[in-house]
């Protein structure tokens, strides 16, 4: 049954996760009203901050699984959500 989710697929699986929880953060961003030309709100700048912290993050999952290092790429995806979630949580409360 699981035969298809071998490690290099879940490592890209992970990434994809990352991308959209940057692309979420981005949409969020402007839903509350970014980009209006005005001086950005704290709330605004905290989205933006997640959207740039998932896409470091990104990377280096990117570059994990590029040099065939799937298992740390999905363990370093899942500790990236684990601190984001964390960070949503101290800063919004």
């Amino acid at each position: 049954m699981w035969n298809w989710l071998s490690e290099p697929r879940a490592a890209q699986i992970a990434l994809g996760l990352l991308l959209v929880i940057a692309v979420r953060s981005i949409l969020e961003f402007f839903r509350i009203g970014g980009a209006a030309g005005a001086p950005l709100s704290n709330d605004e700048i905290f989205y933006i901050e997640g959207a740039l912290a998932a896409v470091c993050a990104g990377l280096a999952v990117l570059a994990l699984h590029a040099i065939g290092r799937h298992g740390w790429a999905t363990l370093f995806t899942a500790a990236a959500i684990v601190a984001l979630l964390a960070w949503k949580i101290a800063v919004i409360g």
